[in-house]
């Protein structure tokens, strides 16, 4: 019995012995990662970051990177502190920011943590970035704000090779005039402009100059004080002509024309000249009968009518099909209606409005599909602002989509009627659904009268909308767009002068400024 209790002591001892032991030489615990306190922020080409300090540490390493760390533009290590700037990054460049608390001994330095991203503001420039009407096929038009101290040179390099391309000494003239022609450039070509106050950079900006057009060109840009040269040109040249109009130049279509080719109506390269051609619409394009057009494409041109009752774009009143009809970086004002399919079985596979501004249409609004007959399949209206617009989109067949996004919309649908953005009634549908995100709705149109009815369609089609906004002094009929976000400040504070059709967003307390609305409001 002795022996038994002698050996269950032992035991006993053993165990607590190593326990002890065990207990004595464990290993010591590896840092905890360090976590962001408040958030990082970009202060012109330095960015400020902090976070919460570790017991124990004795430095922290911050790395920053703008490859998600497969290559570091930057790494420091600081002692007895809980933040850090990083200075002289790239301007307008997005980094990627990442620490780790160091200890004596390397083995037990915390694993890395991520605090996140953040990109660098702009240079503070006073150069003006190019737009497509300042570039041309080998030449850009450079412009800045009068700005500090005076401006004396252009560079333009190569964005390939950084190669220095040509650099122009600005005169006198080009100081008051705050733009500089750069000649010279080749066509479809990357390049950097550089801005100079003596030494000293002012800005810099990338562009391309455009491709060269290809193909039948008919180039109307020599001929001048001949307004009917446009309407006289267009029955006369082969399908897939590109014709070119001279900037500022007026056109007019005094009879209605009718196309029955694939053709582009374009402004031609005239970098002294900033107004776009218009073509005034005393009458309008229709489509010869049993044309099969691939497309109709018009660009950086103003189309104007001259009335509202019975003046349109298109008023499509014969059997046809038309693979695409496009309308880019366009103006189209004072019309009945911009398109109307008005009878027989006339079907346009593709619509596609970019960069428009589409201002005082008449009851039968952007597109109106009149027939049941007709049809245009797929509909996209984008990066446009669209103002004392009686109607949108309405028709009376199905469509297979709808776009709309980055818009800017008052003054529409005609308010206290059965008119609304877009209709197809509660019987028709869209077979693919409807898409509208980004954009702004205003007050409908008439000042009596500011009521605003959304989408009417049927009860298959799926409507799709996200990051929307109308103003608070629209006033809803029903029918709005799912999930609009109500602001609560009025189209006259949000927009500078709507009624006048400046929607340049001036409201600071409008969060979603640069998510929303046509981007050049933005």
């Amino acid at each position: 019995m002795k022996n038994k209790q002698f050996i269950l002591i032992l035991l006993a001892f053993l165990t607590v012995a190593i326990a002890c032991k065990k207990t004595e030489t464990e290993s010591p615990v590896r840092l905890f990662r360090p976590v962001i306190s408040g958030t990082l922020i970009a202060d012109s080409n330095a960015i400020f970051a902090a976070w919460q300090k570790i017991k124990g540490s004795t430095s922290y390493t911050i790395q920053v990177s703008r490859d998600t760390f497969r290559t570091v533009d930057v790494s420091l290590t600081v002692k007895d502190t809980g933040s850090v700037l990083a200075k002289n990054l790239k301007w307008d460049q997005l980094y990627q920011v990442q620490i780790k608390a160091n200890a004596s001994d390397t083995a037990l330095s915390s694993k890395w943590s991520s605090l996140g991203a953040i990109k660098t503001p702009r240079f503070p420039t006073i150069l003006n970035s190019p737009s497509i009407s300042d570039i041309t096929e080998n030449a850009v038009r450079v412009s800045w704000v009068a700005s500090g101290a005076t401006v004396t040179s252009v560079r333009i390099l190569k964005a390939s090779d950084s190669s220095i391309v040509t650099t122009a000494t600005l005169t006198g003239t080009d100081v008051t005039n705050q733009y500089k022609i750069v000649t010279g450039l080749s066509p479809a070509t990357p390049y950097i402009i550089f801005l100079y106050s003596g030494a000293t950079v002012r800005g810099w900006a990338n562009f391309s100059t455009k491709a060269p057009f290809s193909g039948n060109v008919i180039d109307l840009r020599g001929i001048t004080g001949r307004p009917s040269v446009l309407s006289d040109t267009l029955p006369l040249i082969a399908s897939g002509s590109t014709v070119l109009l001279k900037r500022g130049e007026t056109y007019t279509i005094a009879a209605a024309v009718n196309l029955s080719k694939t053709v582009v109506i374009t402004s031609g390269s005239d970098l002294s000249i900033v107004a776009q051609p218009i073509i005034s619409m005393p009458a309008n394009f229709n489509i010869t009968a049993g044309s099969s057009i691939d497309s109709i494409v018009f660009n950086d041109v103003t189309l104007r009518g001259t009335d509202y009752t019975a003046k349109y774009v298109f008023n499509i009143n014969t059997a046809c099909t038309i693979g695409k009809m496009s309308f880019t970086s366009c103006k189209a004002e004072i019309f009945r209606g911009m398109i109307r399919t008005q009878t027989s079985t006339a079907a346009i596979g593709n619509l596609f409005i970019d960069n428009c501004i589409l201002d005082s249409l008449s009851g039968y609004g952007v597109i109106t599909v009149d027939v049941a007959t007709s049809k245009v399949d797929n509909i996209t209206i984008r990066n446009s602002t669209m103002y004392k617009v009686e109607k949108i989109i309405t028709s009376r067949s199905n469509s297979n989509t709808i776009t709309m996004e980055n818009c800017t919309v008052n003054e529409a649908p005609l308010g206290g009627g059965g008119n609304y953005y877009i209709d197809y009634t509660a019987a028709l549908n869209v077979t693919n659904g409807i898409i509208i995100k980004n954009s702004i709705f205003g007050v409908g149109k008439t000042a009596a009268t500011l009521t605003v009815r959304g989408v009417r369609v049927g009860t298959t089609t799926t409507v799709t909308a996200d990051n929307n906004y109308k103003t608070s002094d629209q006033v809803s009929l029903g029918n709005d767009i799912p999930n609009i976000i109500p602001y609560a400040r009025p189209s006259t504070q949000l927009w500078q002068d709507p009624l006048n059709g400046n929607f340049k967003i001036v409201d600071a307390l409008y969060t979603a400024k640069a998510t929303t609305g046509d981007p050049r409001w933005r």
